[in-house]
């Protein structure tokens, strides 16, 4: 877990920085400038428009009686794909926009659905026990049953 917030948050901006500096002596900074600006806001709002369409298809799912599976996991994806799109770089707004294209996330949302799958079949997990030395943690005996 420490790695991968070590990537997200150090390697991913250094690699960010190692393609918008020559991009910005290539083009030039008001013209890199505009990009990242221009790819948040057409980000924003196509995250926007898919975002409702999959609170609209995750609401059309529960009235037919149905588990809203694919629907919350393009949810799911939209929101991540925003949030690339909001931090300024070329290679997250990349992977932000084809997070945002279904056509590109239904590859994208199997893969996921298959890796909650396994998740599930084999569940692991870590209790933690976040009482201080000393304090109680017993259930006490009395019980006040109050009934109308």
């Amino acid at each position: 877990m420490i790695a991968k917030l070590f990537l997200a948050f150090t390697i991913i901006p250094l690699i960010e920085l190692l393609l918008l500096i020559p991009l910005g002596q290539q083009i030039g900074v008001i013209p890199t400038i505009a990009i990242v600006v221009l790819t948040g806001a057409v980000g924003a709002w196509l995250g926007k428009r898919q975002g409702l369409a999959a609170w609209k298809a995750i609401k059309d799912d529960l009235a037919s009686g149905q588990l809203p599976g694919d629907s919350l996991l393009d949810g799911l994806l939209i929101l991540i794909a925003c949030t690339l799109l909001i931090t300024p770089g070329v290679l997250t707004d990349f992977a932000g926009m084809l997070f945002l294209i279904p056509a590109t996330r239904a590859p994208v949302r199997n893969l996921a659905r298959k890796r909650f799958v396994k998740m599930l079949e084999k569940p692991s997990f870590t209790v933690v026990d976040m009482s201080y030395p000393g304090t109680k943690n017993t259930i006490e005996d009395d019980v006040i049953d109050i009934t109308p």
